[in-house]
Formats: structure tokens, C-alpha cells, sequence
């Protein structure tokens, strides 16, 4: 039978790790809308998430990775990679996560900045003179 202080430490980690998880679930719910792909912290690929798609990533060398966007939701699909780890990283939909490929130096972000649907005032469509 476990003793007290056992209980109360297992009590502890099992709030610890509910904090942790609601705290990665507050800071990664903000909007996204653009998924950004960067290889040694250059960015490579910048595609809006309301637009499905397949985008190759070429890395030189025979090196390539491909991610996926689909219905807001990002992932990789294929990679190359002696590992393979980053295809397992799963489905990305918000800020908490990225997907690292670091065979290649690849990482895959969500961020939130606004995606241009025609409809913004401040942009000029026609100058009359």
C-alpha cells in the first residue's frame, strides 16, 4: 500500500502536468493563419493555412521534406531524413507546437499574422490621376 507521501507526490505531478497542459493550451490558441517553414533559420516557405496544399521543401543533396496543409491543420507527410522522427510529431493547429526535422534543420511554425482577403481599406487598388 502505498505510503502518504507517495500519494501526495503523484497528486502533485498530476497537477503539475494539468497546469502545464492548460498553460500550452492558452498561449498556443491565439489565431493562425499562416504556416512558416524555416531550414537553419531562413525562411524557406510562407503559406496561408485557409489554402490546402502539398509543398515540397527541396534541402540540397537529395534532401527533401514535404509538408501538408489541410482544413487549418498542418503536418509532414514525407521526409527523407534518417530517422523519420518529424513525420511522428503528428498534426499541428495552433502555436503550441512545431514540427522539427533535425536531420534537415527544419522547423515548421504556425503563426498568426493576417491573411490579405481583399477586403482591407488601408491598400490602394487604383490610383486615378
Amino acid at each position: 500500500m502505498p505510503k502518504r507521501k507517495d500519494l501526495l507526490l503523484i497528486v502533485g505531478a498530476l497537477c503539475l502536468a494539468l497546469i502545464l497542459f492548460l498553460i500550452s493550451r492558452y498561449m498556443g490558441s491565439g489565431d493562425v493563419s499562416t504556416v512558416v517553414a524555416r531550414v537553419n533559420g531562413e525562411e524557406v516557405l510562407r503559406k496561408s493555412l485557409l489554402t490546402d496544399g502539398r509543398y515540397e521543401i527541396p534541402l540540397g543533396e537529395g534532401e527533401i521534406n514535404i509538408i501538408r496543409v489541410e482544413k487549418g491543420v498542418v503536418w509532414m507527410e514525407e521526409a527523407n531524413c534518417r530517422d523519420g522522427l518529424c513525420i511522428g510529431q503528428g498534426k499541428m493547429r495552433n502555436r503550441a507546437k512545431s514540427i522539427v526535422c533535425l536531420p534537415h534543420n527544419l522547423v515548421i511554425t504556425l503563426e498568426g499574422e493576417p491573411v490579405s482577403t481583399g477586403s482591407d481599406t488601408d491598400e490602394l487598388d487604383v490610383i486615378i490621376y
